[in-house]
Order: structure tokens, then sequence, then C-alpha cells
């Protein structure tokens, strides 16, 4: 109604935060594709250095992260910290169920993000995977191709990370 009425979609309030951004936040698919059809811009970064697809890779919306590439992002556009999104998605919250931090980072996935870039440490996705105790990211970054290899600024791996015996399993069984 007030898309209608003539309400500026890329408005933002007082914090930077657009009507998209907080809809991508929440995982409202469907006000996502009505925003995105009324030409909300799928790339609008707000003040903290964050986009939608951020917020929403985060929380483990992976369905909006599929919306939002398809509308265009950049699926390994740098964030705040050289973050990319799947390294958010690597380091979902942990309130989020496993199932949807992996669907969101199978999406990026499949979408073609670059497994291995670093960030600002010199941390992939892996790395943020491992160190934050999320076996099944970090399995399906390795099946990705991620490589155990590289190492951060201080000259760590996802194995030096790793604090979690499940995620060190996983590791191990890579054989890399």
């Amino acid at each position: 109604m007030l898309i209608e009425a003539g309400a500026f979609v890329d408005h933002a309030n007082n914090k930077g935060v657009s009507a998209l951004t907080a809809t991508a936040f929440n995982g409202d698919d469907d006000v996502v594709e009505l925003l995105l059809a009324k030409g909300a811009d799928p790339n609008y970064v707000d003040r903290t250095g964050k986009s939608a697809i951020v917020y929403a890779a985060a929380k483990g919306f992976s369905e909006t992260v599929r919306l939002l590439l398809e509308a265009g992002v950049d699926v390994d556009a740098r964030y705040g910290n050289d973050l990319t999104v799947l390294m958010w998605a690597a380091g979902h919250a942990n309130d989020v169920p496993v199932g949807d931090g992996v669907a969101s980072v199978k999406v990026l996935i499949e979408f073609g993000a670059t497994v291995d870039l670093q960030d600002n440490r010199g941390r992939t996705a892996l790395m943020v995977a491992a160190s934050l105790g999320h076996a099944e990211a970090t399995a399906t970054l390795l099946r990705a191709g991620a490589s155990t290899d590289i190492r951060d600024r201080d000259g760590k791996t996802a194995r030096d990370l790793a604090a979690a015996e499940d995620v060190l399993a996983v590791l191990a069984a890579s054989g890399r």
C-alpha cells in the first residue's frame, strides 16, 4: 500500500537500514520479491558496511540469498573487513538451524562463490566455519574444493582454528 502511494523503496532509516535490508534480515521472501520488483537496490549497503544478502546469509535464509543473487548481487562482493557473503553464511549465527546455514552455503556455491577468498585477517569461509564449530558447513565447503592449506595472517589453518571435535573429524576425514 505504501509503495502504491509513492513511497521510495530505497528509503533508509536513521541507522541506514533500508526496507530491503530489514526484510532480508527477517527472511520474508514475498516482501523481498515485491521490493525488488518495485526497484529496490539489491546492492544497497547500510552504515555498518553490510547489504541485505549479508543479513540473509548470516541468518540462514537461503531463498532470500537466492533472490538477491538472481537480482544481480555479486556472489563474491566484499563487505566490511573484506568478508564475502560465503564467509557470513559459513559463520551463520548460532541460533540458525544447521540445515538452514548449510543451505545458504550451498546456494552461494551453486551461484559460483569463490570458496578460498580471504578476508582482511587472511581467513577463508572454511576457516570461519571451522573456528565457529560449524561441522556441516565445513564439510560442504570441503566438498566444494576449499583448501585446508591456506594460512591466515597469524599463520593458522582451518585445522588450527577448529576447536570442536566434530569439525576436527570432518577436516581429518577430508584427507587434505
